[in-house]
């Protein structure tokens, strides 16, 4: 795979913990949501943008993708040249390591960037110029056939991935975000406040979109309570089901079964805020 010269990788390094099925609701809310885009892709491949001290999502990454679409390659990208090292004996077949950060140094145009957990150690007003930044290498819209484009997903989860808040974006910017979270462990939706992404989790106070999309959810989970007797799922399928009703979103039961819910970026983007 064909590398892109850089003179210095742009962004800093981060702490870089990782565990080994920590992505597992991302990825599979990928494989869902844009496997068909990657399929009709010629030659799809996948960043897997600051994957850490250690390579287990990127290899993870690389076989739940291809469970979806078996033609894609997944690339590691991390900034430091330490972690790139110690990633390169489980180089295989459809998986490379390569030093980097934002600019992304492939010469191809990525059908997907991943980056969890990185922005989270930069500052919320940095936000928007790092979406810009890779937004612009993602593999651009095709309307002639029906392909949207690149996407990008960055968020945030916990060590265990238990609980995850990803927003999507294309090349045309913010699309969508995704609350996830194993139900067992939920006692209301705002819980996944402290797993918001940058962009959005200094914005959970009064009088930002944010704060009131998770207080009504609070309050249909309240109202659902009466589903707990038959498991937190059809308490949760109810509550996402009644907040419907007034929040725009955008999937459906079959995710809802899952543990999430997807709305537009639109309706929780900060108010006067550099991210919209």
């Amino acid at each position: 795979m064909t590398a892109r010269p850089i003179a210095r990788p742009v962004g800093t390094v981060t702490r870089g913990t990782t565990n080994p099925n920590r992505l597992r609701r991302m990825d599979r809310w990928i494989a869902a949501t844009h496997g068909a885009e990657l399929r009709r892709t010629a030659d799809p491949v996948a960043v897997d943008l600051g994957y850490g001290a250690s390579p287990w999502t990127a290899v993870e990454l690389l076989h739940r993708l291809r469970s979806v679409a078996p033609r894609t390659r997944v690339v590691g990208v991390e900034i430091e040249p330490a972690r790139v090292a110690a990633a390169r004996p489980f180089e295989q077949d459809g998986l490379a390591f390569r030093h980097g950060g934002f600019e992304i140094p492939l010469a191809a145009r990525p059908s997907l960037i991943r980056a969890a957990n990185v922005l989270r150690q930069y500052d919320e007003s940095e936000v928007a110029a790092v979406w810009a930044r890779l937004c612009a290498r993602l593999a651009p819209a095709d309307p002639a056939r029906g392909a949207r484009g690149g996407l990008l997903v960055e968020g945030t989860c916990d060590e265990i991935g238990r609980r995850h808040v990803w927003v999507a974006l294309g090349p045309e910017g913010p699309r969508t975000v995704t609350l996830a979270t194993r139900l067992g462990s939920l006692d209301r939706p705002s819980d996944l406040a402290e797993r918001l992404p940058k962009a959005l989790i200094h914005r959970n106070v009064p009088g930002e979109p944010v704060h009131a999309f998770l207080r009504d959810f609070d309050r249909a989970w309240a109202a659902a309570a009466p589903y707990a007797s038959y498991g937190a799922r059809q308490r949760w399928i109810r509550a996402v089901r009644d907040l419907a009703a007034d929040w725009p979103v955008t999937d459906g039961p079959a995710r809802w079964r899952q543990g999430e819910v997807t709305v537009t970026w639109a309706a929780l983007a900060p108010r006067g805020g550099a991210v919209r």
